[in-house]
């Protein structure tokens, strides 16, 4: 990492044998990087809660869907949604009407 001279406005004094230094240092250009340093990771932060929320519409997640004739119920599929993969799993009438 390079490092550039600093101005600095010192004044040194002695008093009783001691020396005594007073040194002026402007920080501008230091908190001005510090400013956008703070934007940029406020910026991510906002772009990975955004990733987030459209993450959890294709994780964990669970359809079910019924398929009806004559008001009876035939067939129940339920799709789950995982990060890496879509499982399904059918269940027929008469298991439905057994578990209901």
């Amino acid at each position: 990492m390079d490092l550039e001279p600093i101005e600095t406005d010192a004044c040194f004094r002695t008093v009783n044998n001691k020396l005594m230094v007073e040194v002026g240092v402007d920080t501008t250009e230091a908190l001005e990087g510090i400013k956008e340093v703070t934007e940029a990771a406020n910026e991510c932060a906002d772009a990975l809660e955004k990733l987030e929320k459209v993450m959890d519409k294709f994780t964990n997640r669970s359809d079910t869907v019924e398929l009806y004739c004559e008001g009876k119920l035939l067939s129940k599929s339920t799709v789950n949604h995982t990060a890496d993969s879509i499982q399904g799993r059918v269940i027929k009438g008469s298991e439905i009407n057994e578990t209901n």
